[in-house]
């Protein structure tokens, strides 16, 4: 394996990460954005940030969010109907 193979496997496991970073930050912020009795769609967040909705998206999403959710432990979610709402 090459210096160049290398570097280009390197970069590409780096701007990857940089994504799925970004996808947690912008599922943190919307979710510490909410006031209480606040809502938004999950289907329509999910669609915004990964451009479509599937079962693996939907999951990756439910980690994202759970992740979130131990970050504000002190606030309270639940979801109905699809729609994810803050209750305290």
């Amino acid at each position: 394996m090459g210096v160049n193979e290398i570097f280009t496997k390197t970069c590409f496991f780096k701007i990857k990460n940089m994504k799925a970073k970004s996808k947690q930050k912008k599922v943190s912020e919307k979710v510490a954005s909410l006031e209480v009795g606040q809502n938004f769609n999950k289907k329509d967040f999910i669609t915004s940030i990964w451009g479509s909705s599937n079962y693996f998206i939907d999951r990756s999403f439910d980690v994202l969010f759970s992740t979130a959710k131990k970050e504000l432990q002190e606030r309270g979610f639940r979801t109905e109907k699809g729609l994810i709402i803050r209750t305290k």
